[in-house]
Parts: structure tokens; sequence; C-alpha cells
């Protein structure tokens, strides 16, 4: 079976404006964020900030969603 697989770029937008919302919501810094997750500080800014052709492995998604205490799932709703 061949299929053509198309990803929605807007989800990756929806994830970074869903971590920006929950590490607000703990009152957490980037910096912070950055540290406890061991992602760099400028990838997540950049991530959070909506910059095009940015993407993001399962792997720090975890990681963020571990630091935060957020099922990662709520990152795509």
């Amino acid at each position: 079976m061949n299929r053509e697989f198309k990803f929605n770029n807007e989800m990756y937008k929806t994830v970074g404006k869903n971590i920006k919302k929950y590490r607000k919501l703990k009152n957490l810094s980037l910096k912070k964020l950055s540290e406890y997750a061991d992602i760099k500080e400028d990838f997540l800014n950049d991530f959070e900030n909506l910059q095009d052709n940015l993407i993001i492995s399962i792997y720090d998604l975890y990681k963020i969603s571990v630091v935060l205490n957020v099922s990662i799932d709520k990152f795509f709703l």
C-alpha cells in the first residue's frame, strides 16, 4: 500500500503555544525549563514563539511534559 502522508505544520504551532501556556501556568521561566529538560533555551524560545520550520522530537516533548507535570497529549489540543 503506497500512501502519501502530509503533516500539517500547524500542529507544531499548537504544540509550541501549549508548551508556553503550561510553562507559564507553572510559573517556570524558559531558562529553568531549558535546564530541567536539558534542551537549548534558544530552541525552546524559538519553538514557543512559533518560528517556522522548527520540529521537536517526541523525546523532548516527553521531557517537557515531565518537567511541567502535564500529560504529553495536552500539548496537541
